[in-house]
């Protein structure tokens, strides 16, 4: 698969169809994760080695933000796409594939009964195990324990929902003991599945403004004080591609 670089994090330039047929090949085959990134943990990455290896140690990366898809273009990759990790989520839940089986991780137990109920009952989508850890630090959790219950579901795709950077550092420890599972880091997708949260209007998804506004309408106080820092980054890196420095 192509890929495109902002500073030495590597994004893959791809479709929405490149992802999931990436995806599908790789299920039974590989034992790894899939990170989904946007400009904020661009941004972490490029001030944190350790996490932009992270992310480069992924099976892909995937651009979830219309700003990195604007660098990718403009690094050449005319035809690549923003890759949401709820619509992500979704697509495969709705799949016809059904015998893709499911795993989900992370945020809390009344939100995964929820979302194994809707799952099942509305997608025809096969759950076949859930936990959602305690909130802890990265170095208290029990990976082996957790590898272990997904193991023995025999689940092709663990979704992973923590945020990130949190969900990317997880993964990277968790597939030390997993065996040929895709981790697949998605945020607050189960929310968005179960309604609880929405995307904001096209519009704003055209313009590539996701982030800010969810950012803006979750911590408007924080969103003001950080998202200068993100544009600078932008707007640096876009110097540099375009005029190869």
């Amino acid at each position: 698969m192509n890929v495109f670089k902002i500073g030495d994090l590597k994004l893959a330039a791809a479709t929405k169809e490149d992802v999931v047929s990436f995806i599908k090949k790789s299920i039974s085959k590989v034992n790894g994760y899939v990170c989904v990134t946007n400009t904020r943990t661009a941004y972490l990455a490029s001030k944190d080695k350790d996490y932009c290896q992270i992310q480069n140690n992924s099976l892909i990366t995937i651009p979830d933000g219309m700003p990195l898809v604007w660098l990718g273009k403009l690094s050449g990759h005319k035809n690549m796409q923003r890759i949401a990790g709820p619509e992500l989520f979704e697509y495969f839940l709705r799949d016809q594939d059904k015998s893709i089986k499911h795993y989900l991780l992370g945020d809390t137990q009344e939100v995964l009964d929820k979302l194994t109920i809707k799952a099942k009952d509305e997608f025809g989508a096969s759950i076949v195990g859930s936990f959602s850890p305690l909130f802890s630090s990265l170095e208290e959790y029990k990976y082996k324990e957790i590898a272990n219950d997904i193991n023995n579901s025999e689940a092709d795709i663990v979704w992973l929902a923590l945020g990130s950077p949190k969900q990317d550092i997880f993964a990277s420890k968790l597939i030390a003991h997993t065996d040929k599972k895709i981790i697949l880091s998605v945020g607050a997708a189960f929310r968005f599945v179960l309604g609880e949260y929405n995307m904001p209007p096209k519009a704003i998804q055209t313009l590539g403004l996701t982030g800010v506004y969810w950012r803006f309408m979750q911590k408007p106080m924080l969103f003001i004080q950080q998202y200068p820092k993100y544009l600078l980054f932008l707007l640096f890196n876009a110097i540099k591609i375009k005029f190869k420095i």
